[in-house]
């Protein structure tokens, strides 16, 4: 009897965010941070493997071993360097079977959640305060007069410092 997993809740992919996670791979790939076959091994998670808007993909080694023409071990060290790199989070599944009149425990297949790189920075924003000046009486001289105090005494603050 076949064993069926119920959906891995989590966000959804849009098109856009798999075309940036893909984007981000081939940039990985360029710098040499990510090899031709990690960089196979993803693509094929992305776009092989996963629903349509789905951001996980449950996927076995024999398929991945099929679908990539990789060896096992490949594809394990490959899996593991992904999600070192933070581009995709593995999720261990377990299944439990009856065993000789109890039950027991088997690793069932692995889900692949893929993370969409963030396009916003996470450090907050620092506040810059300005002050504006404006001329309280509507008289344009005044403000005139106030601007070139300003300039002169810039002025000799700078002729001091160079002194």
């Amino acid at each position: 009897m076949p064993i069926v997993y119920p959906p891995i809740p989590g966000p959804r992919l849009t098109p856009a965010d798999a075309g940036a996670i893909a984007k981000r791979a081939r940039k990985l790939l360029r710098k040499g941070r990510l090899s031709a076959k990690q960089y196979v091994l993803l693509d094929c998670l992305l776009w092989s493997c996963r629903k349509n808007g789905a951001a996980a993909a449950t996927v076995s080694y024999s398929a991945l071993q099929k679908l990539t023409r990789m060896a096992r071990e490949t594809i394990a060290k490959g899996l593991r360097k992904l999600a070192d790199m933070g581009l995709l989070q593995a999720i261990k599944r377990r299944v439990r079977v009856a065993w000789g009149g109890s039950t027991a425990s088997r690793q069932g297949t692995s889900t692949y959640v893929l993370i969409a790189p963030t396009t916003e920075s996470t450090s907050p924003t620092v506040p810059i305060d300005l002050q504006i000046l404006v001329p309280l009486s509507g008289d344009a001289a005044a403000a005139q007069a106030g601007l070139e105090a300003i300039r002169v005494r810039r002025a000799t603050q700078i002729g001091v410092g160079a002194v």
